[in-house]
C-alpha cells in the first residue's frame, strides 16, 4: 500500500516536472531578428531588357547586411533619377519616406536598342549616390531596312545597304540571315548588280550597283518564308556630261527659207544630257558648204531636257552639211546627214484686186507670189521669172507682164487698165506654164474726178530748167527696189535690188568716223529711191542704214558697231556689199 502510495507520488511529481519543461520551452522557443539602421541604396533590375517593353525597376534601401529597410519619416530627403540613353523613366523624383522594405516602384520603357544607365542623385547633389547600367536588346525583327544614295550619275559605282530592322527601326542581328534574303529592282531603268557582301559584326548586307542608263528605279527585299519585306526610296540616275551631238535636218530646205533641225547633246552612253542647259556652253553652228548659215551660234540655255529645236536660214542651193560643236572642246561635236538646199518654186499666186473699176483707167493690183512651202516668196525678186497677167473677158490687159525685180518681199504691187466694161477676172501664171491663181476682190470707193485748173506757165528759170533736165531722164533712172541683209558669225552681206544695175549704174564708196562710229558712204547713180517704209535693221554688226536722195543719186549711209573690212560687188539686178571682220 505504501510502495502503490510511493509509486503515485513520484508519477505525479514526473508529470508536473515534464508540464513545467514544456512550458519553459514555449516560453523561449522563437526569436525576431529586426533590419539594422538605413546604410545604402540598390536599384533591383535585370542586365539586359527588349526594347519597346514597360519594365518596373525596384529602389531599395538596404541596412550594412543587405536587409531592406523602411526610410525613417522623421527626417525626409528628396532624391532624383536620371537615365542616361533614350528610356523613358516615372517617376522621376522620390522622398526617403516613400522608400519602404518593399522597395520603391519605378516604371522603364525604352525603344532604342542601347546601354542606359540609371542614376539616384540626392537633390542639389552633382554625385551619383548609385547607378544601374541595363542593355537595351532590339526587338524581333519586323522589316528590312535599304539605305540607297537618292541620286547618282550614270557609269557610276553606287551602293545600297541591306538591314534587318525591328519595329522601332533597331538593328536585328539575330534573326537576319543573308542567305535568305531575295532583291528586286524595279522602275524604268535596272542596273546591274555588281557585288553582294555581309558585314556580320554591323549585320548588314551592301549591294554594289552599277547603271549606264538614265532612269528612275528603287529596291524591294524579303526574307525567305518570312513575312518580312522591305522598299528603298527611290533613285535617280543622272545623265554623264556632254560627249557629242545628234542633228536631225530634213532632207531637203530652200533657199533664204527657214528650216527646222534637233539638236541632241548626248553622253558616252547616248543618254540625253538634261542638265546641259544650266553648263553654260557656247555652241557653234557650221554648215559645210560655201555659203552662210543663220544664226551662226546658240548657247546651251536653248537646250530643254538635253533637246535644242532651231530655225536656220541658207542662202545658196548646194548640199550641205550642218554640224554643231561646243566653243571650248571642238572635240564636242556631231553633224547631220546630207541636207539638199533647193532654189524657191513659186507654187502659186494671189491677185488682189479692187472690186470696181472704170474701163481705160488705171487701177493698182498687188500680186503675191507663194512657194511650195505655201509661204509667201519673199525672194522672188531673186528667183522668180516674169509673171503674165491674164484676164478671163473679151477686153485687154495692159500691161500684161509683171518681171520678177517688181517684186519686194514677195508682192508686187502694179498699176494696169482693162479697155472693156465687162465683169472679169484677173489670174497670174509663168511664161513656161499654168500656175494656180486666186484673185481676191476688195471694195473701193468711188473716186470723183476734180475739175483740171488751168495750168499757167511760169517763165524759166536757171532752177526750172535744171528739174526739165531730171524729168527729161526719168526714163533712164534706176529704182531701188529693196534691200536685204543677211549674216554670218564672221560678217554680214547687204543687198541692193536695183534692176539693170549691172548695165546701167554705177557706184562710188567711201568711208567717214564720227567719233567712235564708222560709217560705209555709198553713192549709188542713176537711181531713186523706191524703198515705202525706213529701212530697219536687226544686225549685229551694222547700227543702221539710211537712205537719203539726190536728184538721180542715192546716198546710203551705213554705220558699223564696230569696224568691219568691206568690198563691193554688182550681179544681176544686185549690188552686194560684203562685210568681213579684220
Amino acid at each position: 500500500m505504501g510502495n502503490k502510495i510511493l509509486r503515485g507520488s513520484c508519477w505525479l511529481c514526473c508529470s508536473i516536472f515534464l508540464l513545467f519543461f514544456y512550458c519553459i520551452t514555449l516560453a523561449h522557443g522563437e526569436i525576431v531578428a529586426k533590419p539594422g539602421t538605413f546604410d545604402h541604396f540598390q536599384i533591383d533590375a535585370p542586365d539586359v531588357l527588349i526594347a519597346g517593353n514597360e519594365y518596373k525597376i525596384l529602389i531599395y534601401a538596404l541596412d550594412a547586411f543587405g536587409n531592406p529597410v523602411s526610410m525613417p519619416s522623421d527626417s525626409i530627403k528628396e532624391y532624383k533619377l536620371t537615365i542616361k540613353g533614350s528610356a523613358v523613366i516615372s517617376p522621376s523624383q522620390v522622398k526617403s519616406n516613400e522608400i519602404t522594405q518593399t522597395g520603391f516602384v519605378i516604371k522603364f520603357k525604352d525603344e532604342k536598342a542601347e546601354e542606359a544607365v540609371i542614376s539616384l542623385y540626392e537633390v542639389n547633389s552633382p554625385f551619383p549616390i548609385i547607378e544601374k547600367r541595363i542593355k537595351i536588346l532590339p526587338a524581333e525583327i519586323s522589316i528590312l531596312n535599304i539605305k540607297v544614295p537618292p541620286s547618282v550619275r550614270v557609269g557610276n559605282d553606287f551602293e545600297a545597304l541591306i538591314s534587318g530592322n525591328d519595329r522601332f527601326g533597331n538593328i536585328v542581328c539575330k534573326e537576319f540571315n543573308p542567305k535568305e534574303l531575295n532583291l528586286f529592282l524595279k522602275g524604268d531603268v535596272s542596273p546591274q548588280i555588281k557585288d553582294i557582301q555581309y558585314f556580320p559584326d554591323s549585320c548588314y548586307v551592301r549591294v554594289k550597283l552599277f547603271s549606264e542608263k538614265i532612269g528612275i528605279f528603287h529596291i524591294e527585299a524579303d526574307l525567305l518564308n518570312k513575312k518580312v519585306t522591305g522598299k528603298s526610296d527611290k533613285v535617280e540616275i543622272l545623265n554623264g556630261t556632254v560627249r557629242a551631238f545628234i542633228i536631225n535636218a530634213p532632207e531637203e530646205a530652200v533657199v533664204d527659207e527657214p528650216f527646222d533641225i534637233t539638236i541632241l547633246a548626248i553622253d558616252q552612253f547616248n543618254n540625253f544630257v538634261k542638265d546641259f542647259a544650266a553648263q553654260r556652253e557656247k555652241i557653234i553652228i557650221e554648215a559645210q558648204g560655201k555659203g552662210y548659215i543663220f544664226p551662226s551660234e546658240l548657247t546651251s540655255y536653248a537646250f530643254s531636257d538635253g533637246k535644242a529645236k532651231l530655225s536656220l536660214r541658207y542662202d545658196r542651193p548646194e548640199d550641205i552639211k550642218i554640224v554643231a560643236k561646243v566653243a571650248n572642246d571642238n572635240s564636242i561635236r556631231g553633224e547631220s546627214n546630207i541636207v539638199k538646199i533647193v532654189p524657191p518654186k513659186v507654187k502659186r499666186f494671189e491677185v488682189i484686186s479692187p472690186n470696181t473699176i472704170i474701163a481705160g483707167q488705171k487701177f493698182k493690183i498687188k500680186i503675191v507670189a507663194y512657194n511650195h512651202l505655201d509661204k509667201v516668196m519673199s525672194n522672188y525678186n531673186l528667183y522668180g521669172n516674169t509673171v503674165i497677167l491674164k484676164s478671163s473677158g473679151s477686153g485687154t490687159l495692159t500691161p500684161n507682164k509683171v518681171p520678177p525685180s517688181e517684186f519686194v518681199n514677195g508682192v508686187a504691187t502694179v498699176e494696169v487698165m482693162y479697155d472693156k466694161a465687162e465683169k472679169f477676172e484677173i489670174f497670174a501664171t509663168l511664161e513656161e506654164k499654168e500656175i494656180p491663181s486666186k484673185e481676191i476682190k476688195i471694195s473701193e470707193e468711188k473716186k470723183v474726178e476734180k475739175p483740171k485748173k488751168k495750168v499757167v506757165k511760169k517763165k524759166e528759170t536757171k532752177d526750172s530748167k535744171g528739174k526739165k533736165k531730171i524729168v527729161a531722164l526719168k526714163g533712164q533712172v534706176l529704182e531701188l527696189k529693196n534691200i536685204s541683209l543677211v549674216e554670218t558669225k564672221n560678217g554680214c552681206v547687204l543687198t541692193l535690188f536695183i534692176p539693170n544695175i549691172e548695165k546701167q549704174g554705177g557706184y562710188y564708196p567711201r568711208t567717214k568716223k564720227v567719233g567712235s562710229t564708222m560709217s560705209v558712204i555709198l553713192e549709188v547713180y542713176p537711181v531713186r529711191n523706191k524703198l515705202e517704209t525706213p529701212v530697219k535693221i536687226d544686225s549685229e554688226f551694222i547700227k543702221e542704214v539710211s537712205v537719203s536722195e539726190d536728184q538721180n543719186k542715192i546716198l546710203l549711209n551705213i554705220a558699223l558697231k564696230k569696224p568691219l573690212k568691206y568690198r563691193l560687188l554688182k550681179k544681176k539686178d544686185e549690188l552686194i556689199v560684203e562685210f568681213r571682220r579684220g
